[in-house]
């Protein structure tokens, strides 16, 4: 974005401490500045005005007296950490801990003035009491559990599968009642039982948060309606409810159009969604007056347990279908008449008295579907999965979405997270996602990301946290520009660590951040710091990592020997080449034909670096090799990968069934099939291929390696 206006007096300043970025360095090391306009924006989206010298003035003035003098919600720091107090801190204090102790104390002052006290050696949210204020100290252990920790073995080399749930078939079975066309967390706990048979100690899911029911066409999980809930399309009501009951929910569907649909090469969302939804309605409406004295219990104990943030979700779900115009289209919440768009209004209070049914529907859909994500992660764990599954925690939420209505105060309003441009997207992205706002997170005691912790571990044995990098630094785009006219935001990464860890140590899970792209510096020394691992993804493990791969720039491939040992091995992600992918240059073919290539592109370029590319790798995995193979060495390249001394390695479903298309290419929304495309063969039949043993083994035999 030009600087095409005045800067008022102060922009530059009240920006710095409110944490923007004015300067930056792109992925080329060209130094850049982000234009007065992009400034006054995220300002606004922080309630700091700037559009004159007044406003400035005013907000600076708000922020100095923030960070001198009050209290905040909650202090975050570590075990015997010495934690600084607001400057009016005096006098004596005391900490209720949760375990019960209770520590009595004097604040101290340091050489530098600033009153302090030295933290618990217990971790936990306790309660710190000063003479006129109080608030919680959330104390974290020195780091997340390690694998080592949570498997009992000194030096773990453990490996698992990454699937995407949706894309998974279960084999035909007489004696399983279930619906068809996607899978879910019945196929998710098959495939659980089945990867813990083949020696897997985790297998890491894709994002499970909750969709919308009345548009199950938008399927991008990294585009959810609100973290804090599942999708319910995903629910598997047998283990819940029993066979016999899901075999009377579908008793009106033909047998016919449900195998029509399980054997689509791409979901038909619509369709089977349709399906879907029916058969939970049908199990609701069974359930009022039908259902078992234990099961009751159990959702009345969800219920309460979730309280005003699951009915605040059920509402939204209730209304949005409501909100169905004649022809089909639902707008975005922001558009909806006024009285509906504040989830504590008598409006929509008297809409969710009016429509309880349909409501309460909503809470034992997301009931159903939290018990049988319990299920899928506990037989897991019962087969011999050490670890068992590893959530994705997805960057951010749709912006007309269930927590972007319930919870406004949390967001940064009018903006998008993205990413500037660089060299792999030479375009930048716009992901059209909401963003925390950091001095929301600080005002509010962290409530939303702790809610959001907890709900994406509640089930499960780790997180994957997409775009961990957003913690330090996150590029955000003000609405209706061009992602090249963001600016980056920092985020208080030590008190967003310490809670990762702290939550981690509370569910004793671990905990992995997605750090690809441009890294801040010393930004994988925190995570270690943390106990957080990264990941090493083969296409990226280079010897020159910031060079463009190709003909001007023959970056070899690292020894996997070399790859840093705090980090996940991985061959690819869902935004990734699959192995025969990247192999055959399919994801060159799709970038041509939809003209997705950047300003320094060109086809023949792109081929000509995949060529060297194809013959450095294959010089990585045999000296001897005088020309790559024609076809992927799908074996090899897994084996090279999982050689690693990272503690784990996960191998997506896709390259242990040989899939050529990866699940989603980064820029397409309708032109390519993104989040619709299921694996070839069901669970059982998928292990019991000979080609799919070749691959496992030759993973095996890599993890075996010293």
């Amino acid at each position: 974005m030009k600087r095409t206006s005045a800067e008022p007096d102060g922009l530059s300043a009240l920006a710095a401490e409110a944490g923007i970025a004015e300067h930056w360095t792109d992925a080329r090391q060209r130094p850049q500045r982000v234009a007065p306009e992009t400034l006054r924006a995220l300002l606004a989206a922080m309630d700091l005005p700037a559009e004159t010298s007044r406003d400035i003035a005013d907000s600076r003035q708000r922020l100095a007296e923030q960070a001198a003098d009050a209290l905040p919600p909650m202090l975050v720091t570590r075990c015997n950490a010495r934690t600084p107090l607001p400057k009016t801190a005096r006098g004596p204090y005391r900490i209720l801990c949760e375990s019960g102790h209770i520590l009595n104390g004097h604040i101290q002052a340091g050489a530098d003035g600033i009153p302090f006290l030295v933290a618990p050696d217990e971790p936990g949210y306790h309660r710190l009491l000063l003479t006129s204020a109080q608030a919680t100290l959330a104390v974290a252990p020195r780091e997340a559990p390690s694998l080592a920790d949570l498997t009992g073995a000194a030096s773990p080399r453990c490996w698992g599968l990454a699937a995407q749930v949706y894309s998974l078939r279960q084999d035909a079975r007489a004696d399983m009642p279930r619906t068809h066309g996607f899978g879910d967390f019945g196929a998710l706990r098959e495939l659980a039982v089945a990867a813990a048979e083949q020696g897997a100690d985790m297998l890491a899911i894709s994002p499970v948060h909750a969709m919308y029911a009345a548009q199950p066409e938008r399927s991008s999980p990294y585009s959810p309606s609100n973290r804090l809930f599942l999708n319910v399309l995903y629910a598997d009501p047998a283990p819940v409810l029993g066979q016999d009951a899901l075999q009377r929910a579908l008793a009106g569907v033909a047998p016919a159009a449900l195998t029509a649909l399980d054997g689509l090469a791409r979901i038909d969302w619509p369709a089977a969604a349709a399906i879907r939804l029916q058969a939970l309605r049908s199990l609701h409406a069974e359930f009022a007056t039908h259902g078992g004295v234990s099961e009751r219990a159990r959702y009345a104990k969800f219920c309460t347990e979730r309280g005003q943030a699951l009915r605040d979700h059920a509402i939204f779900e209730a209304l949005h279908a409501a909100q169905r115009a004649p022809g089909g289209s639902i707008p975005a919440w922001q558009r909806w008449p006024a009285a509906l768009r504040d989830p504590a209004s008598s409006q929509v209070k008297r809409f969710a008295e009016d429509h309880a049914l349909d409501v309460d529907f909503h809470q034992f859909a997301q009931w159903l579907a939290a018990e049988s994500l319990a299920a899928a992660h506990a037989a897991g764990r019962e087969a011999g999965m050490r670890l068992g599954l590893l959530a994705d925690l997805a960057v951010g939420a749709s912006p007309d979405g269930s927590h972007a209505w319930s919870r406004q105060a949390d967001l940064m309003r009018g903006m998008s997270v993205g990413a500037p441009p660089d060299i792999y997207n030479p375009l930048g992205q716009y992901w059209g996602l909401t963003a925390f706002s950091p001095r929301a997170l600080h005002t509010q005691g962290y409530a939303a990301f702790i809610d959001m912790l907890r709900a994406v571990l509640a089930h499960t044995g780790g997180v994957r946290i997409d775009h961990i990098l957003g913690m330090a630094r996150l590029w955000l785009v003000p609405e209706g520009a061009s992602p090249a006219d963001g600016a980056y935001l920092r985020y208080p990464l030590d008190d967003m660590l310490a809670l990762i860890s702290l939550e981690a140590w509370r569910h004793r899970a671990c905990a992995i951040g997605e750090n690809l792209g441009t890294v801040p510096e010393g930004f994988d020394d925190r995570l270690k710091d943390n106990g957080v691992l990264g990941m090493n993804v083969l296409w990226f493990m280079r010897q020159a990592p910031d060079a463009q791969p190709g003909p001007d720039a023959p970056a070899g491939f690292t020894t996997p020997a070399e790859w840093p040992r705090n980090a996940v091995a991985m061959t690819t992600t869902h935004d990734l080449p699959t192995l025969r992918g990247w192999w055959d240059e399919r994801d060159i073919d799709w970038r041509v034909k939809l003209g997705l290539l950047g300003a320094d592109d060109s086809e023949e370029s792109l081929r000509a670096g995949r060529a060297l590319d194809r013959e450095l790798l294959s010089r990585a995995l045999d000296p001897s090799l005088a020309t790559p193979p024609a076809e992927a060495p799908v074996p090899a390249l897994l084996q090279f990968v999982s050689s690693s001394p990272c503690p784990l390695m996960l191998i997506p479903m896709e390259d242990v069934a040989g899939v050529l298309d990866q699940p989603n290419l980064p820029g397409t929304i309708d032109t390519h099939p993104n989040w619709c495309q299921r694996l070839p063969l069901g669970i059982h039949a998928t292990f019991a291929d000979p080609a799919t043993q070749a691959r496992l083994d030759a993973a095996r035999a890599g993890r075996r390696q010293s």
